[in-house]
């Protein structure tokens, strides 16, 4: 059996959850090709021994954020960008010839997969699109959100299933697609439950039991970017004994200054344990790394993507979890991201209400249950 993963490309959230898909089909003996962009692509390309096809790039566009009207406006060519797309995703899937495809987020893939006539799942933790709340007084981007709406309900149906990777009422599901929604919990590269303890692996990775340990993560786009020069700015004032830099494969860092306290990684392939070991994590909003975060119960800070409506809203919906403090980057100063820090390490209540909110995003089986659902509807040649 073949199986043939096309995730969206921007970050490394879409393929990283993809690949804790891939594991599990692979140990029940299913082949499995990817196909990807963007940094998404080169992380699978370079640290990933999975055949590994390009698409073509899309890009968004933005100072530090995601601007919307920007990226629009940089995007004439969009709908030549999407037929290339289209024409691309056919020539891999003839060339393979998968019983099923997993799309994740990548929404012109259910339309070649229909065309096709191969059976397609789409992952994704977004069903609506709510940029009108960001520009209020914009009629043409309120224009903009109604069309995209419309047309992403529209390739959605086109699937099997739309499975969530995530916990219920995590996110709104429209009337049209109530019927083939499927809430899968969170796809996890490991049980939480399985895992070594924090002691053994801070002793595998060379820290002491009794370090402080403040993990930061960007993901792999350039977004990430003022996020890093901001804790490079406050690493002197962070109240912790080693500081873990993961920067992703496509942002250059040269500019991080590695020291006894600094340790500066590109990528980590068991990004779960180096987040177990950490007392503190800072991340951008992605929903594949606060998954994961809210899984190992780790007191977090989470700051959004300016004017990234998905990451808004994933900040909204994990907060009131109580162990995570949400912050503006363009508010922000170094002084202030580190009193977040030190606050977090030293705040008891926090601490406590970590074992419960583990509790709740562990006890799913999301990995499991998600091949189960693409075997199922895997088409026999």
């Amino acid at each position: 059996m073949k199986v043939l993963i096309m995730p969206c490309g921007i970050g490394l959230g879409h393929s990283s959850r993809c690949i804790a898909i891939a594991r599990k089909l692979e140990e029940e003996g299913v082949e499995v090709f990817f196909a990807s962009y963007g940094s998404g692509y080169e992380m699978l390309k370079a640290f990933h021994e999975y055949e590994t096809l390009k698409l073509p790039d899309i890009k968004f566009y933005g100072d530090g954020g995601f601007d919307i009207k920007y990226t629009v406006k940089k995007s004439i060519d969009a709908p030549y960008i999407f037929l290339k797309s289209i024409y691309h995703e056919s020539k891999i899937i003839k060339k393979i010839r998968p019983n099923i495809i997993i799309a994740d987020s990548h929404y012109s893939v259910p339309i070649t997969a229909k065309i096709l006539g191969v059976p397609c799942i789409m992952v994704t933790n977004e069903l609506t699109i709510n940029i009108s709340n960001i520009y209020p007084n914009e009629k043409s981007i309120e224009y903009l959100e109604t069309g995209l709406k419309r047309f992403f309900q529209d390739v959605c149906k086109l699937c099997k299933v739309i499975m969530i990777p995530d916990v219920p009422g995590s996110i709104e599901i429209p009337q049209k697609l109530s019927e083939i929604v499927v809430h899968t919990g969170p796809f996890l590269k490991v049980n939480p439950k399985k895992m070594h303890k924090k002691d053994y692996l801070r002793n595998k990775f060379g820290f002491k039991n009794s370090d402080l340990i403040v993990l930061v993560t960007v993901g792999g786009s350039d977004f990430g970017k003022e996020l890093l020069n901001l804790i490079c700015e406050a690493s002197s004032l962070i109240e912790c004994d080693k500081l873990i830099i993961v920067t992703g494969p496509q942002i250059k860092a040269d500019f991080i200054q590695e020291s006894h306290k600094v340790i500066k990684k590109e990528y980590l392939n068991n990004m779960m344990d180096w987040m177990k070991i950490s007392d503190v994590i800072v991340s951008l909003a992605g929903h594949t790394t606060i998954m994961e975060i809210m899984s190992l119960g780790i007191p977090n800070i989470i700051i959004p993507i300016d004017n990234h409506s998905e990451q808004i809203k994933n900040t909204l919906n994990f907060q009131k979890y109580g162990i995570s403090i949400i912050e503006n980057i363009k508010h922000l100063s170094p002084n202030e991201i580190a009193l977040d820090i030190n606050d977090l390490i030293n705040d008891k209540e926090i601490i406590n209400r970590t074992e419960l909110v583990k509790e709740k995003f562990s006890k799913y089986n999301g990995t499991e249950d998600a091949v189960k659902i693409i075997m199922a509807y895997s088409r026999d040649y």
